[in-house]
């Protein structure tokens, strides 16, 4: 953890500057239990779906840089690669998936067709203070496509097969070229840790997710 970053106490706000709750003023067993409880969620989509989890956006960052959640991070980010080849295809996969965990009410509010939050575990408040959000990817001519940011700047052969990387000393896993696909995703300084603040998201919309993106 880079303690330096948090001396002046800052404002618990997520990087779009709306105020967030973030894991550092959590208790590690809590945490523990989050990391525990995505465990869980991975093998449903294993033994459900045939599709494996893999870590990813700021989860990934704070899995590869520190083995651990990031200590501003506000959810934990999780992919799948669909197995299927059309946009109609990825489509009924994700909305089967959905449709599975909203039979047991676990879907938050928020979602969208190319991402949905899962409710994770309690925390000490009794609230469900952080989720999983679960973001749809796929492969067309050997290019990898993850909603909302990798328009396919990425070969498949970056992302499969997948390599395993450990969160609080639980193995995940991740993209084969993990470091490759955090410089497209965050930047190529991602190994200095940054405040929200300090970050920005890539801007603008691709056409390749446009059946993925919330109806306007």
């Amino acid at each position: 953890m880079s303690v330096y970053l948090y001396t002046d106490n800052p404002e618990r706000i997520d990087h779009y500057g709306r105020p967030s709750k973030w894991f550092m003023d959590y208790p590690s067993e809590y945490l523990d239990s989050l990391v525990q409880e995505l465990k869980s969620v991975e093998l449903m989509f294993q033994v459900e779906f045939g599709l494996q989890l893999f870590l990813t956006w700021g989860t990934l960052l704070g899995a590869i840089r520190e083995g651990d959640l990031i200590p501003h991070d506000f959810d934990i980010d999780v992919a799948y690669v669909s197995r299927a080849r059309s946009a109609a295809g990825v489509t009924r996969e994700r909305k089967r998936i959905f449709d599975h965990f909203a039979g047991f009410d676990r879907i938050m509010p928020g979602h969208s067709p190319g991402r949905f939050m899962l409710r994770a575990v309690r925390s000490p408040s009794g609230r469900f203070d952080h989720g999983i959000e679960v973001f749809t990817g796929f492969v067309t001519g050997a290019r990898f496509f993850g909603y909302p940011t990798l328009p396919g700047t990425l070969p498949s052969r970056a992302i499969r097969p997948f390599r395993q990387a450990t969160l609080r000393g639980v193995p995940f896993a991740v993209p084969r070229q993990a470091e490759r696909m955090l410089e497209q995703c965050i930047g190529a300084d991602w190994r200095i840790p940054r405040l929200p603040k300090d970050h920005t998201d890539p801007a603008g919309r691709y056409a390749c997710f446009v059946f993925l993106y919330p109806p306007r």
